[in-house]
């Protein structure tokens, strides 16, 4: 079979699955916006700047907010460039692997090949990051690049690898993974792939220098807002590379027996082990990623595959050969089929929880600057498509990946709280000191993160900030609609000078709110009331939204006197509350104490007068369904 033949009977049904992969799963990642924004500060004469007059480098994809800005300058949508091109990349790293492949394999069989090839393009995590307008890639493509240029002995190395550290810092780490591999896999000095690195890096050294002028640090800001070197770190790391073999441990299999054979390997096999297993090691010891669906492991797919076709000719290589053709065949159709069903709820479901998420963030973001003339300050830890959406407003990062003060002089850990959130940093003192017009959490009203968590534990926060809301509703991502809560500053904040509430309250405010949520009322009035009694024994202002949802709990199980005087002693406590009014409000109506629905009615258009037709839509609603019980 003629070469170019084989290679378009190989790569046109794995580039064409790749592609089906992409369409399905098309969506653009919330923390790409967070480079979007530095490209349009650019575009508009500002700088690499994420706020204006704040040099701070807050991504890690250097080479790709610079190919995107020039994009821009030309008059394309550089957020759909971004997208086609991660796909192309995505699409091109397929092809490369299948020249490793072909160069590794061609006297022996074209069906290890084909193996290799399809075992990347059924990988729904390869599909899902590549068009999601992250480098992610990109980077992936320069490193199969580099590997194949590394096996071909060719001097391109220098050009990928410069490429690769432009693109992402780990850049550096594969050039030394190359220099380690060439030595143990050779047993003697590993002169190409120095050589080659000591180039790249006199290639990058202008990079460099621009980085320490224009930021004052070679690192990115994220290096030290998400780096912590301790035991917690290691931790997260064991717990991302395990759960990628969770969803790949079938290939895990292939390293296991590409090291029991390691003797019957080729040099440059043992070369790709050897660089396989470095970079699991890497990012084991940095903590894995805080965006989930693997994303890490993107420049190590192609790797891992090629590895395992290698793994399953050492034991059945010496067969004849149509039996090996068989035998391949029957490994590879199960494997293919495990590579994307294993992970298949895990990658659809993360899939639309961040599409509902980034839609929702950038509705509530335009819904504030829809009705705030003036320019803001906004905090919050998911910076986004919330941030491009408050362009020429400055947006703080509250876990500090675009801010130099929470990232590098953060407060120290607070013992005793627990989270899921892998994003530590936080410097609450710091944050209120800037009087933010507004504070929006991750997940609406209640604390998640360790940054929002450890803000509700300073009374400071309790007393100058209320939640306000929108009602958000959307097709498909949230078809009955929802409450876009953002906390806004509506006193002065005092200089902070109290103590702090202890940790247990946070704990209990998070567990209470998510009780409430569920549907435990009682949980949730048992948590939330140790929440309050805990506040009020501290003397402390504390956390108004967990008052009104104690309210709400009440009102759910049918204790709908404590309900209203929970909402009521909310009230005394800071008449700016949106929710206690709100209820009051609707009770007051169904009622029939039109005196008093007039009053709440009179602070929630002081308050939001945008939610006052939602609001009569549902009291309109109750009154008619209380009529018809009636009659």
């Amino acid at each position: 079979m003629k070469p170019s033949l084989r290679s378009v009977l190989i790569l046109a049904p794995a580039i064409a699955i790749y592609a089906v992969l992409c369409l399905q799963l098309n969506f653009t990642q919330d923390d790409a916006y967070i480079s979007y924004r530095y490209v349009a500060n650019f575009l508009n004469g500002h700088g690499l700047v994420f706020n204006i007059g704040e040099q701070v480098e807050g991504y890690t994809n250097f080479f790709w907010v610079i190919f995107m800005a020039l994009a821009g300058s030309l008059g394309a949508d550089y957020i759909q460039f971004s997208k086609l091109l991660g796909a192309l990349c995505g699409a091109g790293t397929i092809v490369v692997w299948y020249l490793i492949a072909e160069h590794l394999f061609f006297r022996r069989s074209v069906w290890y090949v084909a193996m290799t090839i399809a075992l990347v393009a059924c990988n729904g995590a390869f599909a899902y990051w590549s068009p999601a307008g992250l480098e992610t890639a990109a980077f992936a493509l320069a490193v199969s690049l580099a590997i194949y240029w590394y096996l071909m002995g060719n001097w391109l190395l220098v050009a990928a690898l410069s490429w690769a550290v432009l693109l992402r810092p780990e850049g550096a780490v594969l050039a030394a993974l190359l220099i380690v591999a060439e030595f143990v896999s050779e047993r003697k000095f590993p002169r190409f792939s120095v050589l080659t690195g000591l180039i790249a890096f006199v290639f990058c050294l202008p990079f460099v220098g621009f980085k320490l002028a224009y930021f004052g640090s070679i690192l990115p800001n994220p290096f030290y807002a998400k780096t912590g070197f301790d035991s917690t770190q290691l931790a997260n790391g064991t717990e991302y590379v395990w759960f990628y073999l969770k969803h790949y441990g079938f290939l895990g299999i292939g390293i296991a027996l590409a090291l029991l054979f390691y003797q019957k390997l080729s040099t440059e096999l043992r070369a790709l082990l050897v660089i396989l297993l470095g970079y699991l090691l890497y990012i084991l010891l940095v903590g894995g990623d805080v965006l989930k669906v693997h994303r890490f492991f993107l420049p190590v797919f192609g790797l891992h595959s090629i590895v395992a076709a290698a793994a399953l000719y050492a034991v059945v290589g010496k067969l004849e050969l149509k039996t090996q053709h068989l035998l391949v065949i029957v490994v590879m159709i199960p494997l293919m089929a495990l590579t994307w069903w294993i992970p298949r709820q895990y990658v659809l479901g993360y899939n639309q929880t961040e599409r509902a998420f980034v839609h929702r963030m950038g509705a509530l973001a335009s819904a504030i600057v829809k009705v705030e003339p003036q320019t803001l300050t906004v905090a919050t830890p998911t910076i986004g498509k919330f941030g491009f959406e408050l362009l020429g407003h400055r947006v703080i990062d509250m876990l500090g990946l675009a801010d130099t003060t929470i990232a590098r002089r953060s407060e120290a850990p607070i013992p005793g709280m627990v989270t899921t959130w892998k994003e530590s940093k936080h410097n609450s003192a710091y944050l209120l000191g800037q009087n933010p017009d507004y504070i929006v959490f991750s997940t609406g009203h209640k604390p998640s993160a360790p940054a929002e968590r450890a803000l509700i534990l300073y009374p400071e926060f309790n007393r100058a900030y209320r939640g306000i809301v929108w009602f958000y509703q959307h097709a498909e991502y949230s078809p009955q609609g929802m409450l876009n809560t953002a906390f806004k500053r509506v006193r002065e904040i005092q200089p902070i000078d109290g103590p702090r509430l202890p940790v247990e309250y946070s704990d209990l405010v998070s567990k209470g709110l998510d009780a409430q949520t569920d549907g435990r009322h009682a949980e949730g009035i048992e948590l939330l009331t140790k929440a309050r009694s805990l506040a009020v024994r501290q003397a402390a202002d504390y956390f108004t939204e967990a008052h009104w949802s104690l309210a709400l709990a009440y009102l759910a199980v049918g204790r709908s006197e404590q309900g209203v005087q929970t909402l009521s002693e909310a009230l005394a406590i800071d008449s700016f509350s949106f929710g206690p009014h709100r209820d009051l409000y609707s009770i007051a109506v169904r009622s029939g104490d039109f005196v008093s629905a007039e009053i709440h009615r009179s602070w929630l258009r002081k308050l939001t007068p945008w939610y006052l037709p939602r609001l009569d839509s549902l009291t309109n609603q109750q009154v008619e369904r209380l009529r018809r019980s009636r009659n």
